[in-house]
């Protein structure tokens, strides 16, 4: 099993991921599950309660294509 920083450095010389340059940073971390498989788990928190909250709903696509 391969460590996670030598994963994220091969698939950032791959260019499949890359440094974020945003003002937030989302803690990131992977969970060693039972049957020896990784579940990514995000605590997004902190950039929920920055995000300007909608004011109107998000109209439905079926009322939008009639």
């Amino acid at each position: 099993m391969k460590l996670v920083a030598h994963q994220i450095d091969e698939l950032a010389e791959k260019g499949f991921v890359k440094e974020s340059m945003g003002p937030c940073s989302v803690l990131t971390l992977l969970v060693l599950k039972k049957d020896d498989t990784f579940c990514l788990c995000m605590h997004s928190k902190a950039i929920n309660n920055i995000t300007i909250k909608y004011i109107y709903p998000i109209p439905r696509l079926d009322y939008m294509l009639d």
